[in-house]
């Protein structure tokens, strides 16, 4: 992103079970046609990067029965969405899905 531009993390519980974190951004987004490879080992957009550090991010939320979106428009920024089940208070094991 351009120096100055910003980064907005917001957190919403959905539910009971679920709360989502999504983190937008302002630069560049992501072309339509890249959105659907973005966590494939090895797959990279940037000249220094190792196309490794989405797909780890990935591994890990999946382990957290989470799930990661991409919502991008090319020119105006992009928008991850990280849901990630909770735990009711007083709940003693995670409610099965």
């Amino acid at each position: 992103m351009p120096a100055g531009d910003e980064i907005v993390i917001d957190l919403q519980r959905t539910n009971d079970y679920h709360v989502v974190v999504r983190v937008t951004d302002q630069g560049v987004g992501v072309p339509k046609e890249h959105i659907s490879r973005l966590g494939e080992p090895f797959y990279t957009t940037k000249e220094q990067g190792t196309g490794l550090g989405l797909m780890v991010s990935h591994k890990i939320i999946d382990n957290h029965r989470g799930s990661m979106q991409f919502e991008s428009e090319y020119g105006k920024g992009t928008t991850i969405s990280i849901k990630l089940p909770i735990r009711r208070r007083g709940a003693h094991r995670w409610p099965l899905f």
